[in-house]
């Protein structure tokens, strides 16, 4: 996978260490991220429970401790599940708050900086070998400086990362609050049965965990058939009590991603790649069927062929928001 970022921005030649972070509801992630010559390597990983600690600082105690010692860091980057506003985040469904300036201070950086998660997937873009993707479909390669990245977990996140002379630059977005668009009747039937029960029908009303059990019951009603009480695990393993209605699930879930896919490629200018994150995509890379996910996310006529030069790939890097926060500053930030 070839990037098409300037990394002349981000090399200064001298190794710069720094600790990262990957924080949501319950796990905070932490690792010691080394920069030299536009490599980046990580190492010293740790999950901790956010439940085990009354705060970000008491979690970085113990990781600290873990680690055998405080490392001298020039920088620190934590992405967060949520949006940061003036340094600061404070959390929705977790009682922590951290602020930057108090992070640095901590763990005794110059530089500190909270991201929102996608932010970090997007950042860790051009960095992402072949092996950290499983690409769909045969298109590998595309064009300009332009990446999205796109995810259903607990929600529906997305981001865009600019490259060229002044980037590399991250816009997040909230492109799962944006109506869910239906392609055919049986989808419309799924948002006329949701649109009953809540009004306006987001993508993230059926792309994320939440999602799947909208689905789920949409298309139960529309079969004609009882919905049992399933959780988003129990639909996705597709074996289990009610495995037909889970198929359908997944099969919809799958055919509307991709459909999203194409959508965001367009509404973000992404011809370099439209990356695929979140907690449920790697888990259904076996169901995935290639053909079928590329024609949907290609049919967007009269802009069928350009969309079809654009590449998708599932991220199945373990660490990518990791390894995006690792790369989300440039030397100068760092060291400035």
């Amino acid at each position: 996978m070839t990037a098409h970022f300037d990394s002349s921005a981000i090399t200064s030649g001298r190794t710069l260490r720094g600790l990262v972070g990957d924080i949501g509801g319950t796990n905070a992630r932490f690792a010691i991220a080394e920069r030299s010559n536009g490599k980046t390597t990580l190492s010293s990983f740790k999950s901790l429970e956010t439940a085990d600690h009354k705060d970000v600082y008491d979690a970085l105690t113990d990781y600290f401790r873990q680690i055998g010692g405080k490392p001298e860091l020039d920088y620190t980057v934590v992405a967060v599940a949520g949006p940061v506003k003036n340094g600061r985040i404070k959390f929705t469904n977790l009682d922590w708050e951290v602020e930057e300036g108090l992070l640095a201070r901590h763990v005794g950086a110059k530089t500190a900086r909270l991201i929102n998660d996608y932010a970090a997937l997007a950042f860790a873009l051009p960095h992402l070998e072949d092996a950290d993707t499983k690409t769909i479909g045969t298109v590998t390669k595309g064009f300009g400086d332009v990446h999205a990245v796109m995810g259903a977990g607990t929600g529906f996140g997305a981001s865009v990362l600019v490259g060229g002379e002044f980037g590399p630059y991250c816009l997040s977005t909230e492109s799962g609050h944006i109506s869910f668009a239906p392609v055919n009747d049986y989808e419309s039937e799924i948002l006329r049965f949701l649109r009953k029960k809540h009004g306006r029908v987001t993508v993230e009303m059926l792309l994320s965990g939440p999602g799947l059990v909208n689905l789920y019951q949409a298309i139960s009603s529309i079969r004609g058939e009882p919905a049992h009480e399933l959780t988003p695990a129990q639909i996705t393993h597709l074996d289990g009590d009610d495995a037909t209605g889970s198929r359908y699930t997944v099969e919809a879930f799958l055919d509307i991603m991709a459909s999203v896919c194409g959508d965001l490629a367009l509404a973000h200018g992404a011809v370099s790649g439209m990356f695929i994150a979140g907690g449920i995509a790697p888990r259904l890379i076996k169901h995935v069927d290639e053909l079928r996910f590329r024609a949907r996310m290609e049919a967007k006529a009269p802009l069928a062929g350009l969309v079809a030069s654009i590449p998708s790939r599932i991220i199945i890097h373990p660490y990518a928001a990791l390894l995006g926060s690792a790369n989300a500053l440039t030397d100068v930030q760092i060291t400035a």
